[in-house]
């Protein structure tokens, strides 16, 4: 079924109207938040699955406070509230209007709730394009109908570089072009950026900027399923090479060549998400936007340096170098001498030349600049008119003020006069460092350049070498398994940068040794890559590079260029590759570099590979011996059917220009009998493959060209050949090919495989010398089921091909002043009525004009969600996610979106202003709720840690799976429910219910949500979720952009949220998909046949449909295009499986079965060689495809290895000429018309559930497909149903085992199955029966002459107990048809009803069973006292015994409560409830097995014996007195007193029956054995209603008193009627 989201933002995106509205978020400005006036922007990256949410909002209070309480302008008109109302205008209209969000839902809340102290509220009718709740806003510069997106790419793309066209001296004016972290102030050269904290440098002079928790980044440890950034984040290891950067260092993905190469021009001019996170290299400089600089290289000329030129192009560095540069100008310290201006001016000179300009200079007039600074007279001027000694910071160093470069002017001073000869630093701040230092100036140790061991100390070298000092050394942290110390650098690393191809320490101790598997096993590192064939683990990042010495890492399945693609999946490790290569790569004469065990490649073991392929058009055999008597090709119609050749010979035309045959003898012979060497194809094609035309002097020529009415060999045979063509003039004909018949067609059809000139073919002469081997390729395959040619018309592939032109619109414009567009730096510039400008600041930038940088969260979530879990399948609901931010239990700040399948959705959350935030507790939730038009159910939450919440800026990346939470009953939750976390099942916490909330939901909180929405009581004022078509705080505005969209087949608009570009949605009912439902969905109808082995089994049998086509870039690859779960698969009836989003079937349709635990078989449905909307297909066991084993039969290939094993596989299509298929670890091959293997790479998913929710040890089988999962539960034998729920062992029967297969859920009882019906007839016939007979016995065994013995008490208590017995079996069944019929509300309810029924069924015919044991002792006792019977003796301990059983088999069934549970299917859209068996603890179940055994074994031997017993003396006794000898025999007397014992004696019947059920009753596993139990299930309730005929009927006293009893009632009833 389509859902509301699978079109959302492809098709829909693309074809819904967009226009110009610009809706204000939170214009009512409030003390709990830190921004008003938001608009909201939306990105969407389709080719990354990519979303970003984006408000652009003002976050200046000083703004905020000054724009309150003024009116309309006095351009635009003003109604009240009343007025509108009276005008008829509704809330829809105002949201075509421009008009504020606030100011929408206030207007709705007027008319709705008819509140008076809104009547006068004034709405603004804004002219032209200004908005706003005074319409004082405005995008001067758009058009009418730009939309956001549009105005933010024109104003990002509009700013011109600062660091190019910008005015130097006026920007360095204005510090508000330089963004700032307010967080933390120190002594700084400028204001820090947020990524210069715990960037592992100081850029504080006392190291504020590296404070000890940035240690945390290095020793964090990801969990197996994560991927460690360089950084220390962790990210879900199904993001990594997914073409978007999740982590902040952008460490997983592909490293480009150049580490600026995608943001240096990019950031700038561009709003993207990037540029916000991206975090620059430890050697780079931050411009604080994205774009990051490598130090300028002071040791070489910048003619030699590529970099030397390179600015911020926000100008970030120019405001830098001007501060440095000024501190050497106004520097004074005791210890040195002043440096003189020449010197200062020197010094700048000869750095970049834009520094001279930071001070107004001319760089002309420098007497040295970086072109000249190696002459002399510049060496000369330094020593004149530098000091000896001084401090000069240049503008290069980024390390100030930690890092000051010291310079000494000796007359021995080196040629490179202008580079410091000291770097000094503040040795307590850095006690440890590998180089030795001088104090040469107070307070720092100064290091000699000359020192390093470095030839030339580059700036990178300089920068890791202090890097150390960031990072305290003690004992324990040395010796810190997480950490690797580089001993020569003096410096501590995270273990996991050890050998992944970057240098951390400066001497290279990181990547000099290899990880190795002594390496892993000490370091734990569970992220490396294992090489194949050699003790090499490889870095994740590294691999791909042929890093492996046998280039196992290196994937030759093409390239990884979509995120779905094997190729990422296997650098992502989460698949292993079986084999490295194409199936048809193999023996194809072309070795691949890796190299498998025993020295094993793809081009060894290659005896038996097939080396040519009968009747294709190729010459595999150099004679073409495997052409011959081909007339099914088009050089064998031209030789067998035009020319007549016999079946030895092949085409040829000789010298003489005419056209014969030539005997294969000829062929290969070394002599060329044919023109173009057609016989002697070798002797171009092995020099020329691409020139197979052999020319008669010996050149090789292309043989299309052939005819083309130009020369191309010297002696123009390639023209000669068609003789007939020489008396054409026309030299404008050219481009075509003339036939003999003199029928002209276009040059481009001659070689196309058609035949156009008739009847000698002569279009397609000499075009087989171009064709090309075929020994693997998918047209041999036979298609299946076959194609009818009466079917339905399918139209070519050229008609299924459409091309989609979108408009492209010129964003440039032009650019009066770079500076002003700048204005509000990475924020969007508002014009307002006053002509001045007010900034709309992204949630990265706060102030006035975004110039600082705010603290804030960024999410990145992608919700895999269960296809039917509770429902939301429905294509009318959607999942809305709520994120919040909480401190302390207190929500900070929230943003709410609109759950989208397999997207990765991105957006923020904000710390409070101004920073810094406060340190303590914070975490993450994450709500999910299923919405609606009509109402908002909550599903599901997440409670995430932020961690490393030090950084100003941090990411929390999510892969999450949505599914039930589980219930707990740990929580005191008055007004509520317990519930787990999904991700932390040891959390709970309490969904509270509507109106109520606090910790344990026992506080009453007014809900002012409107519209069915759901108030969350974590906010102040509390957060409303809104159902769908409505908006605002409190869900008062509506949102209806349906009124005039009509979606086809029956499709529903449903609306969306407003901030998206897409408004709303088609959901599409079954069938059907499209942005309208326009389209139809292919389709296959799927009938499992009956001869498969398992289908008369009652195993459930799970199914998933594989929709498999061609990879484009990779033609040997199969990817799934659709993969689709079935559960509970029935054999008689056909299967409609759709492809979704398709309007045409895949090339290959695979079945994967599962009907045994832990076990499956593939199926072949169809193969297709042509486009097919829907087909019909019976699967039986010749659509088997076997694994290879089965088909090899000589059992050495299966000990063979996979690169070896496969070079046999032609074998395997020789065992049976029926098999259609098989498959192997890599492979899944078909057998084609030759009987030759197509093998196509075929990645296999795991179908192992994440989530168990299979019962008694049913096998759970899950398939999680386009960010969607569904799950289905293959039982064993002894338990079934959808969760196999249901079982059939442990001694007993239920009706939920026995009937539950049969029971349609939501169907009424008359459309249910005959055998439900059956029952419900033979239970009522019970019920009926057994209440007359309870009742006779009843009346009977009440009589005073009956209770006058024990015996008669016990039976006075069988026919009320077994009346009991059959109200409880009827309950039962009711109570099953209840619930699984009908919806159940009451779970509380159900449960104990279930416990309860079930206590009476198992205590009821033990009671009965025992109570029958008591009357057959009873008897037995009179019949050996004889006379000294004593009656009342009797009656007293009947009475007494009665009570005791009775209490002690009522206290037998205790454990019943602890052995049912109500089990749900979480895929029904209605809840239903399944009585279960569950034992808590194992003891319990041999406890129950116990029992029953017990109470089955016992009465029915005491039955057994005292009827026995009865027998015996009866017999004897009349043996005593019998008159005749004949009647004295003990067997003839025996015979005779059978019948007298018959009641008796079926009672033992009875118990015997019930007694071989129970131990024979194991599984029920075939159709036959559900009716035989559930027949004996039936009969097994009998005694229970046979009460009469057993006990009263057969004892001629019983029958006495029961005819007495309606005697007197006959006469007292005849005397009232006298």
């Amino acid at each position: 079924m389509i859902t509301i989201w699978q079109y959302i933002f492809c098709v829909c995106f693309l074809s819904t109207v967009i226009d110009g509205k610009f809706h204000l978020y939170y214009t009512e400005v409030s003390s709990k938040r830190d921004y008003s006036n938001c608009l909201y922007s939306f990105a969407l990256n389709s080719d990354n699955s990519e979303w970003q949410f984006i408000p652009y909002c003002i976050r200046d209070k000083e703004h905020d406070s000054n724009d309150q309480n003024k009116q309309c302008d006095k351009d635009d008109a003003s109604y009240t509230f009343e007025q509108l109302k009276f005008k008829n205008i509704d809330s829809l209209h105002l949201y075509d209007w421009n008009t504020p969000i606030d100011v929408i839902s206030n207007y709705q809340k007027y008319l709705t709730n008819h509140d008076l102290t809104l009547a006068n509220w004034v709405f603004c009718n804004c002219s032209g394009n200004w908005f706003g709740t005074q319409c004082q806003y405005s995008f001067h510069e758009t058009n009418k109908n730009d939309e956001l997106n549009k105005i933010i790419t024109n104003q990002f793309g509009s700013k011109g570089l600062l660091d190019i066209f910008g005015d130097v001296g006026d920007l360095l004016k204005d510090s508000s072009f330089l963004t700032c972290y307010e967080g933390l102030r120190c002594q700084s050269t400028i204001c820090l950026d947020w990524r210069e904290i715990c960037n592992g440098v100081f850029n504080c002079e006392n190291g504020e900027d590296e404070p000890m928790e940035c240690r945390l980044l290095e020793i964090n440890e990801c969990q197996n399923d994560e991927y460690r950034c360089r950084f220390g984040m962790c990210i879900p290891k199904t993001f990594l090479r997914d073409f978007s950067y999740d982590c902040m260092d952008f460490s997983d993905e592909k490293p480009v060549i150049h580490r600026n190469m995608d943001f240096e021009n990019v950031c700038s001019m561009s709003s993207k998400l990037e540029c916000d996170y991206r975090l620059c290299e430890i050697d780079e400089f931050s411009c604080s936007d994205g774009q990051c600089l490598l130090p300028k290289d002071w040791f070489a000329k910048c003619l030699e340096s590529s970099n030397c030129h390179l600015h911020c192009h926000n100008g970030r560095d120019l405001f830098f170098s001007q501060n440095l540069l000024s501190l050497n100008s106004s520097r004074n310290d005791f210890n040195l001498r002043n440096t003189s201006y020449e010197c200062w001016f020197l010094l700048v000179c000869v750095s970049v030349p834009r520094n001279s300009e930071l001070f107004n200079y001319n760089y002309k007039n420098c007497l040295c600049s970086e072109r000249t600074v190696g002459e002399s007279h510049c060496l000369e001027y330094f020593q004149k008119h530098c000091p000896t000694s001084f401090v000069f910071q240049t503008a290069s160093n980024f390390l100030y003020p930690f890092i000051q470069f010291f310079y000494h002017n000796t007359l021995n001073i080196s040629s490179e006069w202008w580079l410091p000869t000291h770097f000094c630093y503040n040795s307590t701040r850095c006690p440890v460092l590998p180089v030795k230092g001088l104090p040469l100036i107070r307070n720092l140790l100064c290091v000699a350049r000359n020192t390093f061991q470095h030839s030339t100390v580059t700036a990178r070298a300089l920068i890791q070498l202090f890097s150390a000092c960031t990072f305290a050394h003690s004992a324990k942290i040395t010796s810190d398994s997480r950490l690797f110390y580089c001993a020569k650098s003096m410096k501590l690393i995270s273990k996991h940068k050890v050998y992944d191809q970057l240098n951390d320490c400066l001497y290279r101790e990181d990547e000099n040794s290899p990880v190795d598997a002594m390496t892993m096993y000490i370091a734990n590192l569970t992220d490396r890559f294992k090489c194949a064939t050699t003790d090499q683990w490889v870095s994740r990042r590294a691999i791909g590079k042929g890093s492996c010495t046998d280039k196992s890492d290196t994937f030759y399945f093409g390239e990884c260029r979509r995120a779905s693609d094997i190729a990422c999946q296997f650098l992502r490790g989460l698949y292993k590759l079986p084999l490295y290569y194409l199936f048809q790569e193999n023996c194809d004469g072309h070795q691949k570099k890796i190299i498998f065990q025993n020295n094993e490649t793809d081009e060894t073991d290659c005896e038996e590979w097939p080396r040519y392929r009968r009747c294709d058009g190729y010459w595999d055999l150099n004679n073409g011996e495997d052409e011959l008597n081909c007339s099914m090709t088009i050089p064998g119609y031209i030789t067998y059917t035009i020319l007549k050749c016999r079946a030895y010979e092949h085409y040829c035309m000789f010298y003489n220009r005419t056209m014969g045959c030539l005997s294969k003898e000829y062929a290969d012979n070394g002599e060329i009998d044919c023109i173009g060497a057609t016989d002697e194809r070798k002797m171009c094609a092995a020099t020329h493959p691409e020139r197979p035309f052999r020319c008669s002097s010996g050149d090789c020529s292309r043989s299309k060209v052939v005819c083309n009415q130009e020369m191309e060999c010297p002696d123009g045979d390639d023209e000669s050949i068609c003789s007939w063509t020489n008396n054409i003039t026309d030299n404008h004909m050219w481009y075509m090919f003339f036939c003999k018949n003199g029928t002209a067609i276009r040059y481009t059809k001659r070689c196309d495989n058609v035949i156009d000139c008739q009847s000698e073919a002569e279009d397609e002469w000499f075009c087989d010398l171009d064709y090309k081997r075929t020994i693997n390729t998918s047209e041999f395959i036979e298609e299946y089921p076959p194609f009818l040619t009466d079917s339905s018309s399918i139209p070519t592939v050229e008609t299924l091909q459409s091309s989609v032109s979108l408009r492209t619109d010129d964003n440039s414009f032009e650019i009066p002043d770079a500076i002003d567009d700048w204005y509000c730096n990475r924020g969007l510039i508002v014009r307002k009525k006053s002509s001045s400008i007010i900034c709309f600041c992204p949630p990265s930038y706060y102030g006035s004009r975004c110039q600082y940088q705010s603290e804030r969260l960024l999410i990145t979530i992608r919700v895999d969600t269960q296809i039917t879990l509770s429902g939301h399948d429905n294509p009318r609901n959607a999942i809305r996610l709520l994120a919040c931010l909480i401190f302390n239990d207190s929500t900070v700040h929230h943003e709410e979106i609109l759950h989208v399948r397999s997207m990765k959705q991105m957006f923020y959350l904000n710390y409070p202003l101004p920073p810094p935030k406060q340190q303590g507790n914070w975490i993450v939730r994450l709500d999910a709720f299923l919405v609606n038009t009509f109402s908002v159910y909550f599903m599901a939450a997440w409670k995430f840690d932020v961690l490393f919440s030090f950084l100003p800026f941090n990411r929390l990346v999510l892969h999450l799976t949505l599914g039930d939470p589980q219930i707990c009953n740990t929580l005191p939750c008055i007004h509520g429910t317990c519930r787990k976390y999904l991700n932390s099942p040891h959390d709970e916490y309490c969904q509270c219910e509507q109106q109520w909330s606090g910790q344990y939901c026992d506080i009453f909180t007014e809900c002012s949500c409107a519209g069915s929405g759901k108030c969350l009581d974590r906010y102040r004022p509390p957060i409303c979720v809104c159902p769908l078509g409505r908006m605002g705080m409190n869900c008062h505005a509506l949102f209806n952009p349906c009124h005039d969209i009509q979606c086809q087949h029956d499709g529903t608009c449903i609306p969306l949220d407003e901030r998206l570009p897409t408004k709303f949605t088609c959901a599409c009912r079954e069938g059907y998909y499209g942005a309208g439902c326009e389209l139809l969905n292919a389709y296959v109808d799927i009938q499992l046949s009956k001869t498969l082995l398992y289908h008369d089994q009652l195993s459930s049998i799970a199914l998933i449909v594989h929709f498999l086509e061609f990879d484009k870039d990779v033609s040997g690859m199969l990817f799934v295009q659709n993969r689709l779960l079935f559960k509970q698969v029935q054999y008689d009836k056909i299967l409609r499986v759709l492809n979704n989003g398709y309007e045409y079937l895949s090339r290959f349709i695979l079945l994967q079965i599962f009907h045994e635990s832990n076990h499956f078989e593939y199926y072949i449905a169809a193969v297709n060689q042509r486009p097919r909307t829907h087909l019909t297909t019976n699967i039986n066991q010749l659509n088997r495809c076997p694994y290879v084993n089965e088909l090899l039969l000589n059992r050495a290939f299966h000990n063979f290895s996979t690169v070896k094993k496969v070079k046999y596989y032609q074998r395997s299509c020789q065992v049976n000429p029926m098999f259609k298929c098989f498959y192997d670890e890599a492979y899944l091959c078909f057998c084609d018309k030759d009987r030759l293997p197509q093998c196509y790479f075929f990645q296999r998913q795991s179908t192992q559930c994440t989530v168990d929710y299979c019962q008694n040890q049913g096998h759970c089988v899950q398939n999680n497909f386009n960010g969607a999962w569904y799950f289905a539960c293959v039982c064993s034998g002894c338990s079934y149903g959808s969760l196999c729920q249901l079982t059939t062992s442990q001694y007993t029967l239920s009706l939920d085992a026995l009937l539950g297969r049969d029971i349609l859920t939501n169907v009424s009882l008359s459309e249910q199955s005959m055998v439900i019906k059956i029952v419900l007839t033979i239970l009522i016939l019970m019920l009926t029966l057994g209440f007359i007979s309870n009742a006779l016995s009843t009346i009977t065994f009440i009589q005073s002459k009956v209770q006058e013995v024990g015996c008669g008490l016990y039976l006075f208590c069988l026919p009320i107990v077994g009346q009991l017995g059959l109200i409880a079996l009827a309950s039962r069944f009711f109570y099953l048809l209840r619930t699984q019929l009908y919806h159940v509300d009451d779970y509380t309810t159900t449960f104990w009803s279930c416990v309860s029924l079930e206590y009476l069924l198992s205590v009821s015919p033990m009671l009965f069973d025992w109570l029958t044991a008591c009357v057959a002792t009873e008897r037995s006792i009179y019949i050996i006292k004889g006379a000294s019977f004593s009656k009342s003796d009797s009656v007293w301990w009947a009475k007494r015994v009665i009570l005791l059983l009775t209490i002690a088999i009522l206290c037998t069934g205790w454990h019943e409560p602890f052995t049912r549970e109500l089990i749900d299917d979480p895929r029904a859209t209605t809840r239903h409830a399944w009585c279960t068996i569950k034992f808590r603890w194992s003891w319990l179940k041999y406890y129950k097995s116990v029992i029953i055994l017990i109470n089955l074994i016992m009465p029915s031997l005491i039955n057994v014996i005292a009827t026995m017993f009865l027998l015996h003396k009866s017999t004897r006794m009349k043996q005593a007195f019998g008159k005749s000898q004949k009647d004295k025999t003990y067997f003839a007397t025996f015979k005779k007193q059978l019948p007298l014992y018959g009641s008796p004696l079926s009672l033992v019947v009875f118990s015997l029956l019930r007694l071989i059920f129970a131990f024979t009753l194991v599984c029920i596993i075939y159709n036959w054995q559900k009716y035989v139990y559930l027949t004996a299930y039936l009969i097994s309730f009998a005694p229970l209603i046979g009460t009469f005929p057993i006990f009263v009927l057969p004892a001629e006293i019983y029958m006495t008193e029961f005819k007495k009893f309606f005697e007197r009632m006959h006469r007292k009833l005849k005397r009232r009627g006298v």
